[in-house]
């Protein structure tokens, strides 16, 4: 396998989706916004609505994880652990958080055998205990004894072998007439939603979707896509809304000061550098890639989204990927080394892998690979993606 990595740095929340693909960073902007002058009693809770302990799945085929977290100031990220491994992370859009987060996770085995589910919701760097579920993964249907609960704590069934693309809501997430949130928002789609997707913008990152007969845009970091999406179109966007200004408006006097005494310096105190904490809120590249006809390898693109969601920057740090086939480590990657991420950053690792075998891959992504870096939670720097590789 080859690797090429290439950085990009973003300040704020970064937007990033594919078709086929696992998004991580989901929330709502304003279904129950959090209060900031509220003084939690406790940390977070979270349970877990589906599936049930006892309840079986198979190897390959998702399974969708249905939990609510609440918080008296506000939950601001959900994460879904399969036997102590993150698969997935939730991360609020809103700084504060919601007091009320909803979510619908979706998870892959890839191997046989019992697995431990576990959700755990953050206020900050606050964490709730652990809701958990333990389930029996069997290698395919007719070894099943007991019912796939397929209800999704009570939201409708999804057939996961229907062809079409369509997009799975996360949370609680804005439709809007537009691809932004500038534009104006039409309503908010439950979380468990599922619509087909029938246009994108070129880099993916807003979705357009039908619901009820209506077109609108839905960030595509906030869905799952699930069917075939490779034929989606690109759709240019509508005009962006403006505000309009009035001519009128005379601009205020600009004040003058005559003083011209010096004033003393005032005595400052030193600030306290924060604590950075490391979460890596997207790990997404093609999940079936097939090698063509007469050829022995195929080579995709993946990208990796580190942000630092504490209170200080990080200095310098080193980012890996384990790649492992049956059940057996067979590369150890380099994704590159980050100089210093600063509070509320983002930065963006592409990275070109080529597969030159078939076979079930699990890639295991860890930030701070070396653990330089002293942070809040040092147990939410990971995730995991499944690649099946085919030929053609």
């Amino acid at each position: 396998m080859r690797i090429r990595p290439a950085l990009l740095m973003i300040v704020g929340i970064f937007v990033l989706a594919a078709c086929n693909l696992t998004g991580t960073r989901q929330t709502t902007e304003d279904l129950t916004p959090a209060v900031d002058d509220v003084q939690p009693s406790g940390p977070p809770t979270v349970t877990i609505n589906s599936p049930q302990s006892g309840d079986e799945a198979v190897v390959g085929e998702e399974v969708l994880v249905s939990a609510t977290a609440s918080d008296e100031r506000g939950v601001t990220r959900v994460q879904l652990l399969a036997n102590n491994q993150i698969v997935k992370t939730v991360t609020s859009e809103n700084a504060l958080g919601d007091r009320t987060f909803p979510v619908v996770l979706d998870y892959t085995p890839l191997s046989t055998g019992n697995v431990t589910l576990e959700v755990i919701a953050f206020r900050g760097a606050v964490a709730s205990a652990p809701a958990s579920v333990s389930i029996t993964v069997r290698q395919n249907l007719a070894q099943v004894t007991a019912t796939i609960d397929t209800s999704t704590g009570g939201l409708p069934p999804i057939d996961f072998n229907d062809p079409t693309c369509r997009a799975l809501v996360n949370v609680g997430l804005n439709f809007r007439t537009g691809p932004g949130t500038n534009y104006d928002r039409i309503t908010v789609l439950a979380a468990g939603t599922t619509a087909p997707i029938v246009g994108r913008l070129g880099d993916n990152s807003w979705w357009q979707l039908r619901v009820n007969n209506r077109f609108g845009w839905v960030s595509s970091d906030f869905t799952t896509e699930l069917g075939i999406c490779t034929g989606v179109p690109v759709v240019n966007p509508p005009p962006s809304p403006t505000v309009p200004v009035s001519p009128s408006a005379t601009p205020p006097p600009t004040f003058t000061p005559t003083t011209t005494q010096t004033p003393m310096p005032a005595a400052t105190e030193t600030p306290t550098p924060g604590t950075p904490d490391l979460v890596i809120t997207d790990f997404s590249g093609e999940e079936n890639p097939v090698i063509p006809s007469g050829e022995t390898e195929v080579t995709e693109e993946y990208t990796l989204v580190i942000s630092n969601t504490g209170s200080g920057g990080t200095g310098q740090f080193e980012n890996g990927i384990v790649i492992s086939l049956g059940g057996s480590v067979v590369q150890t990657l380099e994704a590159g080394v980050v100089g210093n991420l600063g509070a509320g950053e983002s930065i963006v690792l592409t990275i070109d892998i080529t597969f030159d075998a078939e076979g079930a891959y699990s890639m295991q992504a860890s930030a701070d690979s070396n653990d330089d870096i002293d942070e809040l939670s040092e147990v939410n720097n990971g995730a995991i993606l499944g690649v099946t590789v085919s030929s053609a």
